[in-house]
């Protein structure tokens, strides 16, 4: 006998189905994913037992005519690939021609569709994947199609299925991500008898994901939209002052369909890079818009999976366009002192909360006007910076500022410059009273800190990190492995502002540091920077890492909890907060500011 044998069709089917039907969500996401290629308006799931004992998927789409539901029932049939040029450009949820079929196999399913509006339909019965009856029925136009008893001539598989309470969770979420997908299109899930899910036709988007992410999360949604390099990003993130224990609440969609991308994700955590606490995750709806051509499908048999032609450019459209707008989205808005009336269109003017009023500057002319601004007698100073950035857009503040002109208007102040400035506390936080009475409360060290680390990204972005030299050079040693981290990357850690040499065996001569860092404690500094290098790796460490090693060097040199502070330097710390991004939150994710209103103090005293 010949070693190799053709299997038979019904186990070729189950083999198939142990690849595209994991659990019961799997079967609903394949009809629901059929019916929406089908053009369906309306989808109504109804699941029994977690879907084990019932699964039936109901559309108004534009069903079959007999010919076709018995098409159907073939493997690789489909009504929505017909040449190997369609396959590179797949626009529809479904192509493969798998999914009924190796359903079918592994349950007892029963299909009625209508392609007409003359009500003749065509119903199917079919067990563990053979066609048992075939019979004309009276419906409307749409494709009914339920799916009974799944696995039940596989035991094998269905011992691994888990209670039927933990597989209408999974069902519901299958179906929630295709809602997600198509607002246009009305969703109702019904579980043991009950509505678990229903939205309308046309529901907004935050709608859907309030659905998606519960009532807190959305409070906190921050909308999105932009472009870059063809790639369009779209939908809708969480702000930091809400975060997630794990990256559950993370929804990733390319070209309408939802997939897993960890590269994805990870672009959208490197843009929260410094307001999360860590180990923390943003909540988020996003969709990835490109051509067909530039996205690869056909790489996961359950297509949650995609393959993208230049996996940089989707990432750094995510990072990019998510990092703009959390950079000028004001999620801390607070109401403006009472006084003159807003201006229409002017960041910053009051009434129109936190956004800052910035100049566009790029490229090259960010250190022609950085230079320019230094001319003008823009220096650093304690607790101030001399510019601060929002991406691709410079807001510019100079210390002391200039003298006013006689005749025009001053300035509009920003919020933190509008505090009252009452004390300091316990020598850490900065007491402050915002107008209408709200108690403010800044950490010194945090905000400082974010300050700092401001003006180094900026600068960094700029490549015009100020080195000041030292009169005499700094001699630190270091632990081995450390000094071995240090000099494989030292070439990225001078582009940071440090100017160092070997200085024989494990020591490194420290020549020059930035101008931002004056009394960093220079030791422990290279120590800590040492120590990230040697976690992340050569080659991409200071790429992968400069975030975390520029917020390292500000944490340094920012001024220390349990240090007196001037009222000048308090005040000098509150007016710089308005001139930098990500304000509320140090560069390590930490908050900066609180706040306890009125309404607050007088509950606690018992006057409310």
């Amino acid at each position: 006998m010949p070693r190799i044998a053709v299997l038979p069709p019904g186990l070729v089917n189950q083999i198939a189905a142990g690849e595209v039907v994991e659990r019961p969500a799997s079967v609903l996401k394949e009809l629901c994913e059929n019916a929406l290629d089908a053009g369906a308006r309306s989808v109504q799931v109804e699941i029994e037992d977690g879907g084990l004992s019932l699964v039936r998927v109901a559309d108004d789409g534009s069903g079959m005519d007999r010919e076709d539901a018995l098409l159907s029932l073939e493997r690789h049939a489909t009504s929505k690939l017909r040449d190997q040029e369609g396959l590179a450009a797949i626009a529809t949820m479904g192509f493969r021609g798998e999914a009924i079929p190796a359903i079918a196999s592994v349950s007892r399913m029963r299909i009625d569709t209508c392609a007409g509006d003359d009500g003749a339909g065509t119903r199917l019965v079919l067990e563990g994947g053979a066609l048992v009856e075939t019979t004309a029925v009276a419906r409307r136009r749409g494709t009914t199609l339920e799916v009974r008893d799944l696995f039940f001539n596989t035991p094998a598989r269905r011992k691994f299925m888990r209670a039927p309470a933990s597989e209408s969770g999974h069902a519901s979420e299958a179906l929630l991500r295709l809602a997600l997908a198509r607002p246009d299109v009305g969703f109702t899930l019904r579980s043991a008898g009950r509505i678990a899910f229903s939205s309308p036709p046309d529901a907004s988007p935050r709608d859907r994901a309030l659905a998606a992410l519960g009532r807190e999360a959305a409070r906190h949604l921050v909308e999105l939209d932009g472009e870059r390099a063809g790639v369009r990003v779209r939908g809708l993130v969480t702000s930091p002052d809400h975060s997630e224990a794990t990256s559950r609440a993370f929804y990733l969609f390319v070209n309408g369909r939802y997939v897993r991308d960890r590269s994805a994700a990870h672009a959208v955590l490197r843009a929260f890079a410094g307001t999360l606490p860590p180990g923390r995750h943003p909540a988020a709806i996003l969709f990835l818009d490109l051509p067909p051509g530039r996205v690869d499908v056909n790489v996961h048999p359950q297509k949650l999976e995609v393959r993208f032609a230049e996996p940089r450019e989707a990432q750094d459209a995510l990072f990019h366009v998510v990092a703009d707008a959390l950079r000028t989205a004001p999620w801390l808005r607070h109401r403006a002192p009472a006084g003159p009336a807003a201006l229409p269109g002017v960041p910053g003017s009051p009434g129109s909360g936190l956004e800052e009023l910035v100049l566009p500057a790029a490229g090259e002319e960010v250190a022609e006007v950085l230079q320019a601004a230094r001319a003008l007698g823009a220096e650093r100073s304690f607790g101030a910076p001399a510019e601060a950035a929002a991406g691709p857009n410079h807001a510019f503040r100079f210390d002391p500022p200039p003298a006013a002109v006689p005749g025009e208007a001053a300035a509009p102040a920003g919020y933190f410059a509008s505090l009252r400035y009452i004390g300091q506390h316990a020598r850490t936080y900065l007491l402050c009273e915002a107008p209408g009475g709200t108690l403010v409360v800044i950490d010194q060290h945090a905000s400082h800190e974010r300050q700092l680390f401001h003006q180094l990204l900026e600068a960094h972005r700029a490549r015009a990190i100020p080195v000041q030299p030292l009169l005499i050079p700094q001699i630190v040693t270091l632990p081995a492995p450390l000094a071995r981290a240090l000099e494989g990357a030292a070439e990225e850690v001078r582009a940071l502002g440090l100017d160092l040499e070997p200085f024989g065996g494990d020591a490194f001569a420290v020549k020059g540091a930035p101008a931002q860092l004056a009394g960093a404690d220079l030791p422990s500094l290279l120590r800590d920077l040492a120590q990230q290098l040697e976690t992340v790796g050569k080659g991409t460490a200071v790429d992968l890492a400069f975030h975390d090693l520029l917020a390292t060097m500000a944490c340094h040199s920012a001024v220390r909890a349990h240090e007196d502070l001037t009222r000048e330097e308090a005040r000098a710390l509150l007016d710089g907060l308005d001139a930098v991004s990500f304000k509320a939150r140090c560069p390590h994710g930490r908050p900066v500011v609180f706040e306890l209103t009125p309404a607050d103090l007088e509950r606690r005293v018992g006057r409310r």
